[in-house]
C-alpha cells in the first residue's frame, strides 16, 4: 500500500497532492478528517493553553543532540 498525508488549510473546493502522478490510473481512497481546533474543540468553553506548565516534567538526555550511530543511520537508509 503506498500511503501520503497531507496537512493544509483549505481555501477552495480543491485540493492539491504532491507527487498525484503515481496514483493516475490507480484505485484510490481519499479520506478528509476535520483536525480540532481551538474553535471546534470543547465547544463554547476551549482549553486554554498555559505556557510553561510542564516545566520541570520533562527530561531530555545530554547527548540528545549527538549524532546516531552508524547501526542506527542503516536502519533509516533501508
Amino acid at each position: 500500500m503506498i500511503a501520503a498525508r497531507i496537512r493544509q488549510r483549505l481555501d477552495s473546493d480543491t485540493v492539491r497532492i504532491p507527487n498525484a502522478s503515481e496514483f493516475i490510473g490507480k484505485d484510490v481512497e481519499v479520506i478528509v478528517l476535520l483536525e480540532p481546533s481551538a474553535e471546534t474543540a470543547g465547544g463554547d468553553n476551549p482549553r486554554k493553553r498555559i505556557r510553561g506548565s510542564a516545566k520541570g516534567q520533562v527530561w531530555i538526555a545530554p547527548d540528545f543532540d549527538a549524532p546516531l550511530p552508524d547501526a542506527v543511520l542503516r536502519e533509516f537508509h533501508q
